[in-house]
């Protein structure tokens, strides 16, 4: 997945055609979504989706995984790509729950723990914008979330 942040990534839906070659660097990102709890909630902003869905993709291969929701955010979301997002979700036996910013669906902790009544037996995985992930970690942590409960990808251009 590549997000708009300039010029260069701006031109590429333009100038690339299935089948061009290309050479790929990363994946970037700490995330060890075997450690932990037996229970876990994950949280996506905008292109913060990306390690979710490959995890997801792994998940579909194999069976007996931890209970998951993943709730996940975004101000635009395309009708095909929200199609694909659910069969994957399916595939791997996640719950998902999407929000659109546009119709002023705001994620809050409130919402987690009213969605998700174990939460608090949950580690939470979040990648997305700093902000929204600060926000969610600190509202999570006066809800009585343990400190080493959340795990946040930093979300930052390199």
């Amino acid at each position: 997945m590549i997000k708009n942040l300039g010029d260069y990534t701006a031109h590429l839906p333009h100038s690339l055609k299935l089948g061009d070659a290309a050479t790929l660097e990363g994946p970037y990102g700490t995330f060890d979504f075997e450690v932990g709890r037996s229970r876990q909630i994950w949280v996506a902003g905008g292109i913060g989706i990306t390690p979710f869905i490959a995890r997801m993709n792994q998940l579909a291969r194999i069976a007996g995984a931890k209970p998951v929701d993943l709730f996940y955010s975004s101000s635009k979301l395309d009708p095909d790509a929200a199609r694909e997002l659910a069969r994957l979700a399916r595939e791997a036996g996640i719950v998902l729950h999407i929000l659109q910013d546009i119709r002023g669906e705001r994620l809050e902790a409130a919402q987690v723990c009213r969605v998700v009544p174990e939460w608090k037996s949950a580690d939470t995985w979040f990648c997305g914008p700093a902000a929204f992930g600060r926000q969610l970690r600190m509202d999570l942590l006066l809800r009585g979330m343990r400190r080493s409960s959340f795990h946040q990808e930093l979300f930052a251009m390199r």
